[in-house]
């Protein structure tokens, strides 16, 4: 079989890279000229035009007008445009919105822009040049790409505006969107299969046909490992679509103690997803189901814009300087620019995309690792305002999930009651004695006062570790119960009390 042609798309990456590495010589340059022309573009909309945007004259004055707002404070503009009214946010039209529901709350409309669209590919498409140069065995075969949520029917707005794009291509182009199509192993049309259980059987029938697959790319490695998951109580549903090979192929793959996917597909080369905060064990978990492929990090990709990149060193991201203006709010409570970090320290996002969310706190943490000249070098560090507070201890998503980095398994942290406590959430297959674990957990958790105070006093019981099997399927099923899309699912270090949508053992 003739391979699929990645030169059209790695033509456009590499164009990319190139301005962006020219951003990088001046990040903060480049973010202020983009905040420039955020800004002069979307003067005439009544947002502007309610905050001076024409009188604004730079940064300052800027964030002298806007104030940062989280949700709640766009959610009555965002409906009124997509009731259909223009020119509410932006001056150019929305022409799409993508619904998000971050980690704890209801659904969310995210507008998109053509402009907005575009900052999206201005990280992409780099990321790729990058990727492509260092592991150019991605572009051996076919490429697994999960962008957009799954199992979505499509809907529009009451004012007749999409949710959802009509393709993932969308994010690179229209001029590269047959190209970028040619080289998936899944066809798009499979994201629209609105049942969990056929979804998942169209997905695996697809992947198993694709021997040449080379390259996944997706956003939490828990939608992969719950994909497969779903192989084993499906397979004869699955073996049914599939030809004489891959019949084969699949069964001699499933005939051993654990799925053999080298058997599967023995080009695949790399798997970029998230490997910071509490992804970091599933990632893990994710390089021991797939020993011929490497782990490869994806940064910071959100529904509202891309904030991080990796790009240049290996593992190092850096911020997507051209795809939105990112400011970073320190403990001191004041923003900051990209150049103006230390490291070490730890920092609150806060985003103005070309989208029409301007000075939006989208709620995520990162943390400062290092530079390379101004370049700051970004780790995600988790979710800004989950936390559990049983009796007074405050421990925070960031918290627990540098807490539990140390353990060699994926676990989360449950809040439970009666007595107060918390459990070590972890799957018991293949997790070796986590009981010898507790201690040097509890320590760690001591490390917040309240929580040592807490149990100093007995407020808090101690530690239990409990099994809870196919805990990232059941957090998948559950999420997707709760009215939550696949890609939307993030893991969680810490779990409070009324989550319902995160696993029980």
């Amino acid at each position: 079989m003739r391979p699929p042609d990645w030169t059209p798309l790695l033509r456009a990456a590499d164009a990319q890279a190139a301005a962006f590495a020219r951003a990088l010589a001046d990040p903060g340059g480049a973010q202020r000229a983009l905040l420039a022309r955020i800004v002069a573009a979307n003067a005439d909309s009544e947002f502007g035009k309610a905050h001076g945007f024409a009188q604004i004259t730079d940064l300052t004055d800027y964030r002298r007008r806007v104030p940062v707002a989280e949700y709640e404070g766009f959610a009555p503009l965002i409906d009124r445009v997509a009731m259909g009214e223009p020119g509410v946010l932006t001056a150019a039209p929305v022409i799409a919105f993508e619904e998000t529901g971050g980690t704890g709350s209801g659904g969310k409309l995210v507008p998109y822009t053509q402009a907005g669209l575009a900052g999206f590919r201005r990280a992409v498409l780099p990321w790729l040049s990058d990727l492509a140069r260092r592991r150019p065995g991605i572009t051996a075969g076919r490429a697994y790409v999960t962008i957009s949520p799954a199992t979505r029917a499509p809907r529009r707005t009451p004012g007749g505006i999409a949710i959802g794009l009509e393709s993932d291509a969308a994010y690179l182009g229209e001029e590269l969107a047959g190209d970028f199509a040619a080289l998936l192993a899944v066809p798009p049309e499979t994201a629209l299969i609105g049942e969990l259980a056929a979804w998942q059987v169209a997905s695996l029938q697809a992947l198993i046909t694709a021997s040449d697959l080379s390259f996944v790319s997706l956003w939490s490695p828990t939608f992969l490992t719950a994909l497969l998951a779903a192989l084993e109580p499906n397979a004869d549903a699955v073996m049914a679509g599939l030809d004489a090979p891959a019949r084969r192929r699949l069964g001699q793959a499933l005939a051993g103690s654990a799925l053999d996917t080298a058997l599967l597909w023995p080009k695949l080369d790399c798997i970029s997803c998230w490997n910071d905060g509490p992804s970091a064990a599933y990632a893990a978990q994710l390089a021991a189901l797939f020993p011929q492929a490497g782990i490869e990090p994806k940064g910071l990709l959100a529904t509202e814009a891309a904030i991080t990149l990796p790009f240049g060193t290996a593992g190092a991201c850096v911020p997507a300087l051209l795809s939105c203006v990112t400011e970073f709010i320190g403990t001191d409570g004041e923003p900051r620019l990209c150049d103006e970090l230390s490291e070490g320290e730890t920092y609150r996002t806060v985003l103005t995309t070309e989208s029409g969310l301007y000075r939006y706190d989208i709620g995520d943490l990162v943390e400062c690792t290092g530079a390379a000249g101004p370049v700051p070098q970004l780790r995600f560090a988790g979710r800004a305002g989950r936390a559990s507070d049983l009796v007074g201890e405050k421990l925070t998503e960031s918290f627990v999930s540098a807490a539990l980095g140390f353990l060699p398994f994926p676990a989360m942290l449950a809040a439970r009651s009666d007595p107060p406590h918390y459990a070590l959430l972890f799957d018991d297959i293949a997790t070796r004695d986590p009981q010898s674990h507790l201690a040097a957990l509890e320590a760690r958790l001591c490390a917040n006062p309240q929580y040592a105070h807490a149990r100093r006093l007995s407020q808090l019981a101690p530690l239990q570790a409990v099994p809870c099997p196919g805990m990232a399927r059941q957090a998948v099923h559950r999420g997707i119960a709760a009215g939550r899309r696949m890609g939307d699912l993030k893991p969680v270090a810490l779990v409070p009390l009324g989550d319902k949508e995160r696993p029980l053992p």
